[in-house]
């Protein structure tokens, strides 16, 4: 028995001998063969439930199976389990504090080519649009390296479309809090995913963003809509100078602008913009309808009843005729003709309405 055990020993300990010396070879020299040969020989020496319990076992076999996991990601050797699989089960098992912190370079190594084997996985299954797997292969490359910017931008931009809104915010969190390497792109998508959770966290997003690329429209355009939607039109007013500047010649931009002023009650400014944009865009409906009404307000409260009169005339005829089957430009000529007692253009503008309302 004692001759048996002592006999036993040395193949096991040849085994994991050749397989550290071919594996020495194949990172020294990139010769496949000789990674193939440690497969071998550690194979060998992992026969035994004894076997899959020894660190160094595990420990060679991590490093074997993790570069071939990546070297061959054709997969052209023949495998029961495929290599990546193969090599986390062994690394799974060095669970022993001093020894992991004694072979810390090794598991780093194992660690690095798990993650490029994973991204090829990734990268594939893009391409094939898989985007599930691609998912959990670019969740896999992140949890063994973390610092790679270009898997948290996929892993954001597949989160968002995937529809895990959580993990989405939490991915581009991670992207804009790397200020060297954040884009506006980012801060977009992260305050447009908000804004049905955290509406006060959506624009803290565009003001960030507005502070990191202080010239980008696209921000500020968002920062300028998202007090639009809140009816904090004080707010628009304090930075409509600033995105007008960026784009004179903007037609939505300069109706924003007029349509803020408007509702503050400012009729000669919102009187500008809108001008602005039906000068930039002679048949832009919410132009000419806004000034038209802006116009009928004017005439109704009698503040220069001719000149109103006859603005709001022509450019609510020109939103109807731009847009015949608007009822909100219906409904102001209706209050315009009757206003002014003129009953036979009431009489047309009625009839109208009543078939658009029939037909609907």
């Amino acid at each position: 028995m004692l001759f048996c055990c002592a006999g036993s020993s040395v193949p096991a300990q040849t085994l994991t001998r050749e397989a550290m010396n071919n594996f020495a070879l194949y990172t020294s020299k990139a010769d496949f063969s000789s990674l193939e040969k440690a497969r071998k020989s550690i194979d060998d020496a992992y026969k035994t439930r004894k076997d899959s319990f020894s660190y160094k076992n595990n420990l060679i076999r991590s490093l074997v199976y993790s570069s071939l996991a990546f070297a061959d990601s054709t997969r052209r050797l023949s495998y029961v389990k495929d290599p990546i699989d193969e090599a986390l089960f062994s690394f799974n098992r060095l669970k022993y504090p001093k020894l992991n912190d004694e072979h810390k370079p090794e598991l780093d190594f194992i660690k690095t080519q798990l993650a490029k084997a994973w991204l090829i996985k990734a990268n594939k299954s893009v391409g094939a649009y898989n985007y599930n797997e691609a998912y959990r292969a670019y969740l896999a490359v992140d949890s063994l390296n973390s610092d790679i910017f270009n898997v948290k931008h996929n892993l954001a931009l597949l989160s968002e479309k995937l529809g895990y809104t959580g993990r989405a915010i939490y991915y581009y969190e991670r992207l804009i809090s790397d200020k060297k390497r954040s884009m506006p792109d980012y801060y977009l998508a992260l305050s447009n995913l908000y804004e049905s959770r955290n509406s006060n966290r959506s624009l803290e997003v565009i003001q960030e963003g507005r502070k990191a690329f202080p010239g980008n429209k696209d921000l500020l355009f968002k920062e300028i809509n998202i007090y639009i939607d809140s009816g904090a039109y004080g707010e628009v007013e304090n930075i409509i100078d600033d995105a007008l500047r960026m784009d004179p010649d903007n037609s939505e931009l300069n109706y924003l602008a007029g349509f803020s002023y408007d509702i503050m009650g400012k009729k000669d400014k919102a009187e500008e913009y809108y001008k602005k944009v039906v000068s930039l865009e002679y048949d832009n409906y919410e132009g000419n309808y806004s000034l038209g009404l802006l116009y009928l307000r004017g005439y109704l409260h009698a503040t220069n009843k001719d000149a109103d009169l006859n603005l709001a005339k022509k450019y609510l005829n020109l939103a109807g005729e731009i847009n015949p089957n608007s009822v909100k430009v219906l409904k102001a000529l209706a209050l315009l003709y009757n206003s002014t007692g003129d009953m036979i253009e009431l009489e047309k503008v009625n009839n109208k309405l009543k078939q658009f309302i029939l037909i609907n």
